[in-house]
């Protein structure tokens, strides 16, 4: 059974980026996973991904946020592409969303490989009202996961901006476990990389992936840096696994 490897990584959209791309190009190239799921993509990260990994296939559909917001690549010789979507998730953000594509291995195996960021703690409506927005989002991406994959497995990567209520919601309500969890390890802290933010106040856990129907084997965040540059304002996070 082939294993598969999947990098996330919120890309902090164009903030900095002529100091950071170098490094971006240098760790996609270097790490060279199965997936690529990347969270506030913009059109230019777009076309430096397009150059940097030119043995994968960046997903495309019609709504802008492919573009936008939430970016799947995958290795050709490795997947077919059977079919891809979106869903609305109802965010205040309006061009993100859960962003999946289901891909067919060399064995006729089957899966679905899905991307999301929910709303951020400090959303001015949720600041006002003191009420969260990610609770309903991760309801209506789970209940959409169901529906999608039904019995296929399932692989879910993101900027979940929340260490917990997330997390539980997906896995009591949806039958999703955070794979951190299930390979015995604390999920690490991801947010924030102190060497380009200086919100020293927020030290969070948010970057997850969560499955069902796989089995990981490593599940890791790679602190990935070249000299005197870093990728983001968040660490990536990483796992190997096999489909159940």
């Amino acid at each position: 059974m082939r294993r598969i490897s999947l990098i996330s990584l919120n890309l902090w959209n164009t903030e900095r980026l002529d100091e950071r791309k170098d490094c971006l190009v240098s760790f996609v190239q270097c790490y060279q996973a199965d997936l690529f799921c990347f969270q506030e993509i913009r059109p230019v990260l777009c076309d430096l991904f397009d150059q940097a990994l030119p043995g994968y296939r960046r997903v495309e559909g019609a709504e802008p946020g492919w573009k936008e917001e939430g970016s799947i690549y995958y290795r050709e010789e490795l997947f077919q592409e059977i079919g891809h979507g979106y869903v609305d998730l109802h965010m205040p953000e309006r061009k993100r969303g859960l962003f999946w594509v289901r891909l067919q291995d060399q064995d006729g195996r089957r899966f679905v490989c899905a991307t999301v960021h929910f709303t951020h703690q400090l959303n001015a409506d949720e600041n006002r009202s003191g009420l969260p927005w990610r609770p309903a989002e991760a309801r209506l991406a789970g209940k959409a996961l169901n529906e999608i994959a039904k019995d296929e497995p399932v692989i879910l990567a993101g900027d979940f901006n929340d260490p917990v209520q997330v997390v539980r919601i997906l896995h009591e309500e949806y039958g999703l476990e955070d794979l951190f969890r299930k390979m015995g390890v604390p999920s690490p802290c991801t947010f924030p990389c102190l060497f380009l933010s200086d919100e020293d106040w927020q030290v969070e856990a948010i970057d997850k992936l969560m499955g069902r129907n796989i089995r990981p084997l490593v599940a890791t965040s790679p602190h990935y840096h070249t000299t005197g540059h870093v990728l983001s304002d968040h660490w990536p996070v990483m796992t190997i696994f096999e489909l159940e």
